[in-house]
């Protein structure tokens, strides 16, 4: 699976972004050579910086990932701009109309949170606007100001169901890629998503492998119910115990912990606490106490390395781990003096 397809909403948001720039920038180069042969000099200067901007942003994205505040600046000019131009131009124009556009750009470029705020500001900004330039003539002005209202607010609301129907959508889509639905813990995908994709800064970063040592004889002595609960709790403890850390079920009863130390030193002292804080607790499982240790492979990030050449370092660590004892944690020689063993 491609992970990049984990980012639907990042996808969907520069993809609208893009298309609105291509739009609206067009539209704003138009209007803004008639406003300038019009005499409305400012608005037309605004509306020509604005389409320069839509350019740039059209060339950029092409190059580059979208970025947050690429979406806000794009929805507070577009705002700013519809604003103003109902601010001095007469109702008769229709230029009003250009604001039912506005909640529908603001949910999909910047969610439900960013949404709201900047559709309930266009409305009561668009409403003061109006009202000022109300003559009070004609049944006519209210009922149209009504109808403007409640047209405005349906389109509000519906951008709202909408894109809180969708984030939720997306959210549970990709809960069940990523997450191992034992534990709860991410899973080898999540590893690489993760690693690839939100880890922007990987300096000194540690992968710790873990496997739970001799966990087939608790399968075979308490029975899979049981033992799937101990996986489940040894899930939560790593968690707890490294709350900062990353958690992910890479295989039946392995883990593995993605997290950045100051030092290897540190790093080391964090695999030793996960170790022993493991070999410490009595999980009390449908009534059933049960011990159990775990061993520890560490390796680190290094320069250009990728997370499969780590995972494989680690993996090695691991099975020395295994191999010379269980109830161990061990790192490779080329990130200490020696081929290091941590004892239990």
């Amino acid at each position: 699976m491609d992970i990049t397809a984990l980012n639907s909403t990042k996808a969907l948001r520069k993809h609208v972004l893009v298309w609105m720039c291509l739009f609206f920038g067009s539209v704003s180069l138009f209007f803004s050579v008639l406003n300038v042969f019009s005499g409305v000099f400012f608005l037309g200067f605004l509306e020509l910086c604005f389409s320069v901007y839509c350019l740039y942003t059209i060339y950029h994205l092409n190059k580059h990932a979208l970025r947050f505040w690429q979406s806000v600046v794009m929805c507070v000019l577009v705002c700013i701009i519809v604003l103003y131009a109902n601010l001095i131009s007469a109702p008769k124009y229709g230029l009003f109309v250009w604001s039912f556009a506005l909640p529908v750009l603001c949910y999909l470029l910047m969610g439900k949170r960013y949404g709201i705020f900047f559709s309930g500001t266009v409305l009561v900004v668009q409403s003061l606007t109006l009202f000022s330039k109300y003559t009070g003539e004609s049944i006519v002005n209210f009922n149209m100001a009504i109808n403007l209202l409640l047209a405005y607010v349906s389109i509000w609301t519906v951008s709202h169901i909408f894109e809180g129907s969708r984030a939720l959508s997306s959210k549970r889509l990709k809960n069940l890629a990523l997450l191992d639905p034992l534990t709860g813990a991410g899973n080898r995908l999540s590893m690489n998503h993760y690693f690839e994709v939100e880890l922007i800064d990987k300096t000194n970063t540690y992968l710790f492998l873990l496997d739970l040592d001799y966990f087939k004889q608790i399968n075979d002595k308490f029975g899979h119910d049981v033992g799937d609960k101990v996986l489940t709790e040894i899930a939560t403890l790593l968690r707890i115990t490294l709350a900062k850390g990353y958690v992910f079920r890479v295989g039946g009863e392995e883990f593995a912990v993605i997290h950045s130390f100051d030092s290897k030193e540190n790093a080391l002292l964090a695999a030793e606490k996960l170790r022993a804080t493991v070999e410490k607790t009595e999980f009390n499982i449908d009534g059933k106490k049960i011990k159990l240790t775990i061993s520890v492979g560490v390796a680190s990030h290094q320069v250009n390395s990728s997370l499969e050449s780590i995972f494989i370092e680690a993996d090695k660590q691991l099975y020395k781990a295994k191999r010379l004892g269980r109830n161990k944690v061990y790192a490779n020689s080329k990130e200490h003096k020696n081929s290091e063993l941590i004892p239990a």
